[in-house]
C-alpha cells in the first residue's frame, strides 16, 4: 500500500511468535489509529466561553471544512488569539492526512522496546528528527525540536472511539536543547462529545507551570455546537 520498499530497516524489528514488525509498521499503525475527521467533515459553529484568570469572555467560532478558524465577538486580542490557537492546535490533530503523504520522506528506526511493550522509535526526515513512544497502537510520547526549543509531549489519557483514539490529557514540557533545562510545562485536559457523527471538542483546560508551580489557567467551553451544511 505504501511506497517504502527502498527503506532498509535492518536490525529495527520486533519479533513475535507469528510475525516480524518493523519500526515503520509500528509507527504507521499508531498514526492511522488516531481519530481524525473524514473528508466529508462539514465544519461547525459554536459559542465559546473562556475563563482566564478573573476575566470571562464570550464569542462565536466557526471551524470550516478546510480546517480554517474564525473567532468573533471577543474584543481583547490576547483572549481572541488564545481561542484561535487552541482550536488550530486541535485541528492539527484532527486533520486527516494519509501516512504516505505526511511521512513520505522519512525513515524509521526502532531504538528499543521496554519490558511493558513500549516501543521507542526515531523518525529521520529530510531536515528534522523526531522521537516517539508507542504502546498498544497509540502514540504516548512525541519529542521534537521546534526552533530553539525541545518539546516533549506525553499523552496521559485517551478516549477510544470506533474510528480511533483521542488524546484527552497530555503534558507538554519545553526545554533548552543544549542544557536540557526545563523552560516551562503545559498540561491540557480535553473533553469531546460526538455530534452528528463527529467527535467535537466541548471543553478544554490548559494550565501553565513554572518550576512546578501553577502560574496560569485557561478554561475553554464550547456550547451550542452546530454542524455546517455539508457541501461536499
Amino acid at each position: 500500500m505504501l511506497a517504502y520498499s527502498s527503506i532498509l530497516l535492518s536490525g529495527n524489528t520486533v519479533n513475535s511468535s507469528t510475525t516480524v514488525i518493523s519500526a515503520l509498521d509500528i509507527f504507521r499503525k499508531a498514526y492511522e489509529n488516531r481519530y481524525t475527521w473524514n473528508p466529508q467533515f462539514p465544519g461547525y459553529t459554536a459559542i465559546i466561553e473562556l475563563k482566564h484568570g478573573n476575566k470571562h469572555y464570550r464569542g462565536d467560532v466557526i471551524v470550516k471544512s478546510d480546517m480554517s478558524v474564525q473567532v468573533t465577538g471577543i474584543e481583547e486580542e490576547e483572549a481572541r488569539q488564545m481561542v484561535e490557537i487552541s482550536l488550530k492546535t486541535m485541528l492539527t490533530h484532527h486533520r486527516r492526512v494519509a501516512f504516505s503523504e505526511e511521512h513520505k520522506n522519512s525513515t524509521f528506526k526502532l531504538v528499543g522496546t521496554d519490558r511493558t511493550g513500549v516501543a521507542e522509535i526515531v523518525e529521520q526526515g529530510e531536515k528534522t528528527e523526531a522521537r516517539y513512544k508507542v504502546f498498544h497502537n497509540q502514540l504516548t510520547q512525541v519529542n521534537r525540536l521546534l526552533g530553539n526549543t525541545a518539546v516533549t509531549v506525553d499523552v496521559l489519557d485517551s478516549q477510544k472511539t470506533p474510528e480511533g483514539y483521542l488524546a484527552t490529557r497530555y503534558r507538554s514540557t519545553f526545554r533548552q536543547p543544549q542544557t536540557k533545562q526545563v523552560m516551562g510545562v503545559e498540561e491540557s485536559k480535553d473533553t469531546y462529545i460526538k455530534t452528528a457523527g463527529y467527535y467535537v471538542l466541548t471543553h478544554q483546560i490548559i494550565q501553565d507551570f513554572q518550576e512546578g508551580q501553577l502560574t496560569d489557567t485557561a478554561d475553554f467551553t464550547y456550547i451550542n455546537i452546530q454542524l455546517l451544511p455539508n457541501i461536499h
